[in-house]
């Protein structure tokens, strides 16, 4: 089994995945090293690949009222980009470099191909990036609250907003 092969089976999503499928989605890969603060994705491009952090670190972040706001960090093993594949659509934010970082890469042509050649793995990679989707989800509504409990508070106390106003200035 090759490297790359045995690092996939780090990955949640591929983690079920057998010594075959694994070296097939391993050959299908490409590899990209980035240097630190290169974009890998940029919102509202379009991606037609499914991409995992093998080394370094990753930022994804969006632009909101004119402003870059980071969402999360990525580590080795964690993937980005599923979005846009899901349904052929624009990126929803810019995933850059925080440190170098070595990425692979696997074009929705070819995990396509690979998965169809067994509809046992096609259904446990589906199945755990569902799972991963569903984190993420909960992740970002309590980030929701959070945001709402801070609005609540500068709209309902006038000492607090005037707080948090000095110290965003």
């Amino acid at each position: 089994m090759s490297e790359i092969a045995k690092f996939l089976r780090t990955v949640p999503q591929l983690r079920l995945l057998d010594e075959v499928e694994l070296t097939a989605l391993s050959e299908a890969m490409s590899e990209v090293e980035y240097e630190k603060g290169a974009v890998i994705i940029e919102e509202g491009a379009h991606n037609h690949a499914f991409h995992i952090l093998r080394s370094g670190r990753l930022r994804v972040c969006r632009i909101v009222e004119g402003r870059e706001v980071a969402l999360c960090d990525l580590s080795p093993g964690q993937t980005f980009g599923e979005l846009s594949i899901l349904g052929d659509q624009r990126t929803t934010a810019t995933v850059r470099t925080v440190s170098p970082s070595r990425v692979l890469s696997l074009s929705m042509d070819d995990l396509d191909f690979v998965l169809r050649q067994s509809p046992v793995a096609a259904a446990m990679f589906w199945q755990a990036l569902a799972r991963d989707l569903r984190d993420r989800l909960v992740e970002t509504n309590e980030v929701v609250r959070q945001y709402f409990e801070v609005n609540r508070a500068l709209v309902d106390n006038p000492t607090f907003r005037e707080a948090y106003a000095m110290c965003t200035r």
